[in-house]
C-alpha cells in the first residue's frame, strides 16, 4: 500500500500550520478541495489524522507518526534531488534541527558541529535552545530531528544514547558585596538549585530565589554580585570573577541524545548523530 502524495502533502501542511485554511493558501488549493484530500487519506488510512476541539487542531497519536514518516521521506528525497545536481554526489546537504536545553547549546553542540558545517557548506542548522520539559512535545511533533535530554526518553521507536555528563557546583562572585543569601535560577520551576541542596545531604535551608531569563544572564548575575548560582562546570572554567564554593559535593546529571529510530537515516542524519557521539563526550568531560 503507498499513500498518494497529494494527500501527504496536504496533510503535512495542515499539520505544521495547525490550520486548513493557511494550508490551503500555501498549497494554492481551496480549503474544501484541502480538506477532501486529508478526509481520503484518513479513509486510506482507516484512522483519524487530527483532533478538532475549542482549542485548536491537534494530531492523534497516529497523526504524529505519519507527520514524522512525511518528514523523513521529504529528506530522503530531498537528498536524493540534490546528489543528481552536485558535482560529487557524496557531498552532504541538508538541515540539521536541534533541541537542546541552553546549557549545552553554546558551549558543547556549537563547538561539535562548527567545523562540520564549514567544511560541508551546504549543509544547514537549525538550534532550538528550549527548556527540559518541552523538548519531546518538539521531537514529537517533528518540530526538530534530534534532541538532547537529561534523561532517556522512554518511548516506543526511540532511541537514547548517553553522550556525557554534566559536572554541577555552586559559584558565587570573588567580589566582598556578594549577595550569597540569594541563589538564582531560570523561573519557578527550575529545581536545580533545589536538587543539589539535597544532594548535600543537608537540611534544606528556606533559601530565597531570584529568576532570571537564561544561562548566560544567570551567571553574569553571579559576577555581579546579585547571588549564588548552581551551574555546569563546563560553562565556568577558566571564566574570571566567580568562583566555585568549596564544601559542597558536585551534583552529576547526564546528557542524552535522543531520537527517533527509522528504517532509512539520509547521510547527512548518520555523519550528524555519529560525530555528537564522538565529540560531546570530549566537549563534556
Amino acid at each position: 500500500m503507498s499513500f498518494s502524495s497529494l494527500y501527504l502533502d496536504a496533510f503535512a501542511e495542515v499539520a505544521q500550520l495547525k490550520s486548513f485554511s493557511k494550508a490551503a493558501l500555501k498549497l494554492n488549493i481551496t480549503q474544501s478541495a484541502l480538506s477532501q484530500r486529508v478526509l481520503n487519506l484518513e479513509a486510506e488510512i482507516g484512522s483519524s489524522v487530527f483532533i478538532r476541539d475549542p482549542s485548536g487542531l491537534r494530531l492523534t497519536e497516529l497523526g504524529t507518526r505519519l507527520l514524522r514518516y512525511c518528514h523523513s521521506k521529504s529528506l530522503l528525497e530531498a537528498e536524493f534531488m540534490e546528489s543528481l545536481k552536485a558535482a560529487d554526489s557524496k557531498e552532504l546537504s541538508g538541515i540539521v534541527r536541534i533541541g537542546a536545553f541552553s546549557t549545552i547549546g553554546r558551549s558543547v553542540i556549537l563547538p561539535t558541529l562548527s567545523k562540520f558545517l564549514k567544511t560541508n557548506s551546504r549543509v544547514g542548522l537549525e538550534l532550538r535552545s528550549e527548556e527540559l520539559r518541552d523538548l519531546p512535545s518538539l521531537l514529537s511533533s517533528g518540530a526538530v530531528d534530534l534532541i538532547f535530554q537529561s534523561a532517556p526518553l522512554e518511548k516506543q521507536g526511540i532511541e537514547n544514547h548517553q553522550v556525557g555528563i554534566e559536572k554541577y557546583v555552586l559559584i558565587h562572585s570573588t567580589s566582598k558585596t556578594s549577595r550569597d543569601d540569594i541563589y538564582l535560577d531560570y523561573d519557578e520551576a527550575d529545581m536545580i538549585t533545589l536538587d543539589f541542596l539535597k544532594v548535600q545531604k543537608r537540611k534544606v535551608p528556606n533559601i530565597k530565589r531570584n529568576f532570571l531569563s537564561d544561562i548566560e544572564t544567570l551567571i553574569e548575575g553571579v559576577k555581579q554580585g546579585v547571588g549564588r548560582a548552581v551551574v555546569p562546570l563546563h560553562l565556568i572554567e577558566g571564566m574570571s570573577g566567580i568562583e566555585v564554593v568549596k564544601g559542597y559535593q558536585p551534583m552529576h546529571i547526564p546528557v542524552y541524545l535522543t531520537y527517533y529510530t527509522q528504517a532509512f537515516y539520509t547521510s547527512l542524519q548518520k555523519a550528524v548523530i555519529d560525530l555528537i557521539r564522538e565529540q560531546v563526550p570530549k566537549h563534556l568531560s
